[in-house]
């Protein structure tokens, strides 16, 4: 009945789960990283598609949004994009002096404060990063402050600052009226339209001067006058991006007007943009004559009902590869290839820039060109051009190496007659360990293939001509140091000193000068000290003596008794410090539970026992069980493998295990993929490195569990002490600990019975008693085989006597264990398979009914 119970509710919270999470559009992860701007026009498509689907707006998703961890700024940002409002461009209502356009919703007239992104621009094009992006347009803004441009033409509804100042005085703001005048008190009427700042500057100082204001013709007076609010002014852009009607300022010029419109379109041109004025071209404007050299000279400011048109290009040609600014780039005229490349920035610093190679298109098909450099200021591109600059080759045309025993290794430039005594020579000679009886100088053959010339370096730099050859282009020349030809020669050292190990043999060491660099003896150390000597035999093996062994006395002071010698040591001898006869560390033991004086005790003899220990602690207290009483002893001797001579076998051996392995791996199938991925689940790491513990951490960590392990040895206290000296009163060891267990009057039933429990103990109680007490036993218990575990450890079963059973006797604190039979687990794997098929199914079923619903 659980087992239907529990099956039934995994259900309904599978079903629940399939249920949220088929109105989730949001996909039900973590949203507190997520960057709505750096979301891609198909990522928000699949959001809208998901909302559709689930039938939900993007305003009822908010709170999921916001309980996901998406920010109320970021949620704010997705629906707009979701909603597709971040492109819509609005018109608005602006006021300039005395003029009011009127707000639209249409795109026919666009105010200069719209802001849009221009994302269908190539930016491959030459000059389109400026028009890539457009910011909020107050550069065209009419009310813009701004020092006013002496060449500024005056038009009607601008606004002129006035001011005279000095003997006379007097300040006003004077609108342009629609014919072009302005009105001064007691002056009149000044006709000011199509006039710059500074001319009409000048005419207004000569009417005031000779009407009411004689002192600014005496210089008594000064004037000055500048622009207040400047007009606005309807201009339109053909042949851009955004093309149509703007209200712009009058300051405006041809490029920010470009900028507003959003740029030439795909097709348009940037070099032979028309500003038609008066239904005629007034000019044409080249936009790389401002990109190239900064040239505003055709930038001309515009004027009211001009119109910008941008005509279709008529030559353009693709840059690729090893130029500075690769891109398209337009050609007009008798354009050569030469001005192009200056367009494009240059060669850039790899480029190979004798030949470029143009792909041509022709009416029937493509051809190739190869251009060199002689005829670059002759080639003028055909529209649709493409080409191609690629990379120097990666090779050096005077390069000669030289490595090993000199002073500065590198790399030098073959200048014609080098030989090999000049490149020694330059690079300050060689070292002292160099070995000038021969050098390797590999050379290249002219097929690539590689060859060794040996030389003989001292005949070569007495300028012996034979060995001092001339040097060839990428020649590499290798001088050996008779260090890396010279066997690594080792000695080992064992016993009592302070650092075992390996050594590097040095000429003429001593046992002395060994024991010094091992940091002395230890104060275990004896004073016989013994090598042992590889024996040298010639070609042929005379007898079965592998080493010659010395022996040799030595002080504590590293001093030598009469009649011995402080050794020569030789490579690979190995020396072995005995330890003194009979030295021995005091050894401890541990008593505890019910004795009188519990805690450590420090074994007077090798043979001290039990009862010794017992006796020495004051002996056992009244609730003691003696019967249960036991002894733990290590497994290991841990102090033996602690040892510094053991930690360092262990980490030579381990070291060479793993390079083999890191060699063997090289070229085994464990390096794919797969075996890699799968290796790295297993308990057993060869490189304890590689997760930043050194191999001496993991040796302690090793070395913790193996002091930790113990086995337990039950024994009976009444019995020993009863008994001294008996064969049952053990002789201890170090680390051993004497557990005396407190009386516990229970008895423990576990296995196969129906409930298991404790229950008190009796005198004379059976283990049929016990069974009862606990329900009896199971479907799959083996009665037969019951055993009992006393509180000391030690056990024992149920015996078949013929055809009587003959039963274990219960003591107090012992547990009856009845045994199951196999079937039981069977049954159990049995269960679990079919609860696991049970749920599959139901994930299945509920995962279509979740798709048909959609």
């Amino acid at each position: 009945m659980r087992f239907i119970k529990t099956i039934f509710t995994i259900i309904i919270l599978l079903a629940f789960n399939i249920t949220i999470y088929a109105q989730d559009p949001l996909g039900g992860r973590d949203l507190s990283n997520v960057k709505v701007d750096a979301l891609s026009e198909n990522q928000i498509t699949a959001i809208q598609q998901k909302l559709k689907q689930s039938g939900m707006t993007i305003d009822q998703v908010e709170s999921q949004a916001i309980a996901k961890g998406m920010s109320p700024t970021e949620f704010a940002k997705l629906k707009d994009r979701v909603n597709g409002i971040s492109g819509i461009v609005m018109a608005k209502s602006v006021k300039r002096g005395n003029v009011t356009t009127q707000t639209a919703t249409t795109n026919a007239v666009k105010d200069s404060t719209t802001v849009t992104i221009n994302t269908s621009i190539n930016t491959l094009l030459y000059g389109s990063e400026l028009f890539a992006t457009t910011t909020n347009s107050t550069g065209n803004a009419a009310n813009k402050v701004i020092a006013t441009p002496l060449n500024y033409e005056i038009g009607p509804n601008d606004v002129i600052k006035l001011v005279v100042y000095g003997v006379q005085e007097y300040s006003n703001d004077l609108t342009v009226s629609k014919e072009g005048k302005i009105q001064v008190d007691n002056v009149g009427q000044i006709k000011v339209a199509g006039l710059t700042i500074e001319a009409a500057k000048t005419r207004i100082k000569q009417q005031m001067a000779a009407t009411a204001y004689s002192s600014l013709a005496r210089g008594e007076s000064k004037l000055d006058i500048s622009l207040g609010d400047i007009r606005t002014i309807h201009i339109t852009v053909i042949g851009a991006y955004k093309s149509g009607t703007y209200n712009v300022s009058s300051l405006s010029n041809v490029i920010s007007a470009l900028s507003e419109a959003g740029g030439p379109n795909a097709i348009g041109s940037y070099r032979e943009i028309e500003v038609i004025r008066n239904n005629k071209i007034f000019t044409k404007v080249d936009l790389y004559r401002f990109l190239q050299y900064g040239d505003q000279s055709q930038n001309i400011g515009l004027k009211d009902n001009d119109i910008i048109r941008v005509p279709a290009y008529k030559n353009r040609i693709e840059l690729t590869g090893e130029v500075k600014r690769p891109g398209i780039f337009e050609v007009i005229g008798n354009e050569s290839f030469n001005q192009i490349l200056e367009y494009a920035g240059g060669f850039s610093d790899n480029a190979y820039s004798a030949m470029v190679k143009i792909i041509q298109k022709n009416d029937k098909e493509k051809s190739v060109k190869d251009l060199s450099k002689l005829e670059f200021g002759k080639y003028q591109p055909k529209s649709g051009d493409v080409v191609s600059i690629s990379k120097i080759i990666n090779r050096y045309q005077n390069r000669v190496v030289l490595s090993g025993a000199v002073y500065r290794p590198d790399v030098y430039e073959l200048q014609p007659g080098m030989r090999i005594a000049d490149l020694i020579n330059k690079a300050d000679g060689l070292k002292e360990d160099a070995f000038t009886g021969r050098a390797q100088l590999i050379r290249t053959k002219p097929n690539l293939l590689k060859e060794m010339i040996s030389i003989n370096l001292s005949k070569a730099l007495e300028k012996n001509t034979t060995e001092n050859i001339l040097l060839q282009r990428e020649d590499e020349l290798y001088i050996n140091s008779i260090l890396e030809i010279r066997d690594s020669l080792k000695v080992d050292l064992f016993g009592e000193v302070k650092t075992v190990g390996s050594f590097n043999y040095i000429d003429s060491m001593t046992v002395k000068d060994l024991i010094l660099m091992a940091g002395g003896f230890t104060y275990a150390a004896n004073k016989n000290i013994e090598v042992a000597r590889l024996v040298q035999y010639g070609d042929k093996v005379e007898n079965n003596q592998v080493t010659t062994i010395f022996k040799t006395e030595i002080n504590g002071d590293l001093s030598f008794n009469p009649g011995q010698e402080n050794i020569v040591l030789q490579p690979l001898d190995v020396i072995t410090i005995t330890k003194k006869v009979g030295y021995t560390l005091p050894e401890v033991i541990t008593i505890s539970g019910q004795i009188q004086s519990t805690g450590k005790y420090t074994l007077s003899s090798r043979v001290e026992r039990v009862s010794d220990i017992v006796k020495r602690a004051g002996g056992l207290i009244g609730e003691a069980y003696g019967e249960g009483a036991y002894i733990k002893r290590k497994r290991f001797d841990i102090d033996s493998l602690k040892s510094d001579e053991t930690k360092t076998s262990i980490e030579l051996a381990y070291t060479r295990k793993f390079k083999a392995k890191q060699e063997a791996d090289k070229n085994s199938i464990l390096n794919t993929p797969t075996a890699t991925s799968a290796m790295g689940t297993t308990d057993i790491d060869l490189n304890p490195q590689a997760k930043g513990n050194k191999l001496k951490d993991t040796l302690n960590a090793l070395f913790k569990d193996i002091e930790e392990d113990y086995y337990q040895i039950a024994i009976d206290i009444n019995y020993i002490m009863q008994h001294p000296g008996s064969e049952l009163d053990l002789v201890l060891r170090g680390k051993d600990e004497i557990v005396i267990p407190k009386m516990d009057n229970r008895v423990k039933i576990s296995g196969g019975v129906l409930r298991p429990t404790n229950i008190v103990y009796r005198e004379g109680l059976t283990i049929g008693e016990c069974i009862s007490a606990a329900g009896g036993i199971s479907e799959y218990a083996k009665r037969g085989r019951a055993y009992v575990i006393y509180a000391n450890g030690k056990s024992n079963r149920t015996k078949m006597l013929g055809i009587f059973r003959v039963n274990p006797t219960i003591r107090p604190g012992a547990e009856v264990v009845i045994p199951e039979t196999d079937a039981k687990k069977e049954k159990a794997i049995t269960t679990i398979v079919q609860f696991t098929t049970v749920i599959a199914q139901v994930v299945a079923a509920l995962a279509t009914i979740s798709l048909l619903q959609k």
